[in-house]
Protein backbone atom coordinates (compact mmCIF):
# COMPACT_ATOMS: atom_id res chain seq x y z
CA UNK A 1 0.00 0.00 0.00
CA UNK A 2 1.09 3.51 -0.75
CA UNK A 3 -0.10 5.02 2.57
CA UNK A 4 -0.21 8.55 1.22
CA UNK A 5 -0.41 11.37 3.73
CA UNK A 6 -0.65 15.14 3.55
CA UNK A 7 -1.74 16.75 0.33
CA UNK A 8 -1.05 13.64 -1.76
CA UNK A 9 -3.31 11.56 0.47
CA UNK A 10 -6.08 14.14 0.33
CA UNK A 11 -5.88 14.26 -3.46
CA UNK A 12 -6.04 10.46 -3.72
CA UNK A 13 -9.05 10.30 -1.39
CA UNK A 14 -10.82 13.10 -3.28
CA UNK A 15 -10.19 11.40 -6.64
CA UNK A 16 -11.58 8.08 -5.42
CA UNK A 17 -14.60 9.83 -3.90
CA UNK A 18 -15.29 12.26 -6.75
CA UNK A 19 -14.90 9.72 -9.54
CA UNK A 20 -16.72 7.02 -7.55
CA UNK A 21 -13.90 4.52 -7.96
CA UNK A 22 -15.66 1.97 -5.78
CA UNK A 23 -13.23 -0.81 -6.66
CA UNK A 24 -10.22 1.23 -5.56
CA UNK A 25 -8.84 2.21 -2.17
CA UNK A 26 -7.15 5.63 -2.02
CA UNK A 27 -4.32 4.14 0.07
CA UNK A 28 -3.55 1.70 -2.73
CA UNK A 29 -2.77 4.44 -5.25
CA UNK A 30 0.91 5.22 -5.63
CA UNK A 31 1.67 8.93 -5.89
CA UNK A 32 3.63 8.18 -9.07
CA UNK A 33 1.08 5.88 -10.72
CA UNK A 34 -0.22 7.11 -14.06
CA UNK A 35 -3.81 8.26 -13.56
CA UNK A 36 -4.79 8.08 -17.22
CA UNK A 37 -4.99 5.06 -19.48
CA UNK A 38 -3.68 7.14 -22.38
CA UNK A 39 -0.46 7.98 -20.54
CA UNK A 40 1.95 5.08 -20.68
CA UNK A 41 4.51 4.98 -17.95
CA UNK A 42 6.25 2.59 -15.70
CA UNK A 43 4.26 0.81 -13.03
CA UNK A 44 0.55 0.82 -12.46
CA UNK A 45 -2.07 2.70 -14.41
CA UNK A 46 -5.34 3.84 -12.77
CA UNK A 47 -7.17 3.96 -16.11
CA UNK A 48 -8.94 7.33 -16.01
CA UNK A 49 -10.21 8.83 -19.27
CA UNK A 50 -10.59 12.38 -20.62
CA UNK A 51 -13.98 12.89 -18.93
CA UNK A 52 -12.36 11.95 -15.61
CA UNK A 53 -9.65 14.49 -16.42
CA UNK A 54 -12.25 17.23 -16.67
CA UNK A 55 -13.67 16.12 -13.33
CA UNK A 56 -10.17 16.47 -11.85
CA UNK A 57 -9.95 20.04 -13.12
CA UNK A 58 -13.29 20.83 -11.45
CA UNK A 59 -12.14 19.09 -8.27
CA UNK A 60 -8.95 21.16 -8.12
CA UNK A 61 -10.96 24.34 -8.56
CA UNK A 62 -13.60 23.44 -5.99
CA UNK A 63 -11.17 22.15 -3.35
CA UNK A 64 -8.24 24.51 -3.76
CA UNK A 65 -9.63 27.45 -5.75
CA UNK A 66 -7.13 26.91 -8.56
CA UNK A 67 -8.16 27.31 -12.19
CA UNK A 68 -6.12 24.83 -14.19
CA UNK A 69 -4.57 26.36 -17.28
CA UNK A 70 -5.27 24.31 -20.42
CA UNK A 71 -1.53 24.16 -21.12
CA UNK A 72 -0.93 22.59 -17.70
CA UNK A 73 -3.55 19.85 -18.00
CA UNK A 74 -1.36 17.34 -19.89
CA UNK A 75 1.18 17.48 -17.03
CA UNK A 76 -1.28 16.51 -14.29
CA UNK A 77 -0.88 12.78 -14.77
CA UNK A 78 0.00 11.56 -11.26
CA UNK A 79 -0.95 12.34 -7.68
CA UNK A 80 2.54 13.76 -7.12
CA UNK A 81 2.30 16.08 -10.13
CA UNK A 82 -1.14 17.32 -9.08
CA UNK A 83 0.13 17.99 -5.56
CA UNK A 84 3.17 19.86 -6.90
CA UNK A 85 0.90 21.91 -9.17
CA UNK A 86 -1.40 22.82 -6.27
CA UNK A 87 1.58 23.81 -4.13
CA UNK A 88 3.05 25.93 -6.93
CA UNK A 89 -0.23 27.67 -7.76
CA UNK A 90 -1.14 28.31 -4.15
CA UNK A 91 2.31 29.71 -3.42
CA UNK A 92 2.79 27.34 -0.50
CA UNK A 93 5.62 24.87 -1.02
CA UNK A 94 4.96 23.43 2.45
CA UNK A 95 1.38 22.25 1.81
Amino acid sequence: MADLSGLEGKIARKIVERLELTDMDADSISEDASLFESVKGEGENIGLDSVDGLELVVLIYEEWGIKVNANDMPNLTTIRRIADYIRKCSGDANK
